[in-house]
């Protein structure tokens, strides 16, 4: 038997006597202090195990799995919360009302009353503005028109090329014009596809083998367009020396560091590599799991 000493205060010991002499029908005959704190320790260590969902004098397996499971119980309430917290309607619209307006008040003091520490006064181009927030709205929807297009009203896909077609156009504008706000003068094809044109086509290589559709024939000839494009670019910028292209100073190192890296090595290169590198282990493990699904289930024969 385990040994466990308790100190007690004066007042708690005078209680105990008290119970043990007078309480005889819990205690029975005139007992201790000492029997009654041990009677009363286990009646209430008892009733605490139990609202615990432990059994009396739990191991310390039990004590473990029930404190890993009362964890997961708490995260997953408070999750409950947040995400009860985040789907809440009146939450949305005060907390989209409190962005716009300290985006307001951000944007007019940093353009009108120049504060320094916004840094928009440095930044006071629509071409600053699309490197901040063009990147992450193609990362965003891209993926959502490969998958799902074929879900979209025409209505609605209507809209969309509309306005890619207007921004087209007002690009355009911002160059011939010229628009100095814009920020587009100066900037060449190359800094076109540094900004949208590689993002836009490494999302789309990787979204679409998980989207389980294949090419249509118009989406055939719009890539085959923009690569025939690109050549004509590609002989223009070097050849011809059309400066508009920015090609001419870049090197074939420059084409590697935009196009191998993000683009060409995770998509064809390192595959292939894998796949030899493996020796064709993954196609090879698929194929037999395709096999012994097809396989009969074994009879377990009659005796």
């Amino acid at each position: 038997m385990a040994v466990l000493t308790i100190t007690v205060e004066p007042d708690e010991l005078l209680g105990l006597t008290a119970l043990g002499q007078l309480d005889t029908s819990a205690f029975g005959a005139e007992a201790d202090a000492a029997s009654v704190a041990s009677a009363l320790m286990h009646e209430r260590l008892a009733a605490r195990l139990d609202e615990l969902g432990l059994p009396w004098a739990p191991s310390p397996e039990a004590v473990a799995g029930r404190a890993a499971g009362a964890a997961a119980a708490g995260e997953a309430a408070s999750q409950g919360a947040l995400r009860k917290l985040i789907r809440d309607e009146r939450v949305k619209k005060y907390g989209t009302t409190v962005l716009v307006v300290a985006a307001l008040v951000a944007l007019w003091g940093g353009y009108v009353q120049k504060w320094q520490w916004t840094g928009f006064p440095a930044n006071d181009q629509l071409w600053d503005w699309l490197h901040l927030l063009l990147l992450p709205v193609v990362f965003g929807t891209l993926p959502i028109w490969i998958q799902h297009s074929d879900h979209m009203s025409r209505a609605r896909r209507g809209v969309y090329a509309l306005v890619i077609m207007a921004f087209a156009a007002f690009v355009v504008a911002g160059y011939l014009s010229p628009l100095p706000w814009t920020g587009f003068p100066g900037n060449t094809l190359w800094s076109w596809f540094e900004l949208i044109v590689l993002p836009a086509a490494l999302i789309s290589v990787r979204a679409w083998p998980a989207a389980g559709r294949s090419l249509r024939v118009h989406e055939k000839g719009v890539i085959a367009f923009l690569a025939v494009g690109w050549i004509v670019t590609l002989i223009g910028g070097y050849a011809w020396r059309w400066s508009w292209t920015g090609y001419q100073g870049n090197t074939l190192w420059d084409w590697l560091q935009l196009l191998l890296l993000p683009l060409v090595f995770p998509t064809i290169l390192l595959p292939a590599l894998l796949k030899w590198v493996s020796g064709n282990a993954a196609e090879r493990a698929e194929k037999e799991a395709e096999e012994a699904k097809k396989r009969p289930a074994p009879v377990a024969a009659a005796e």
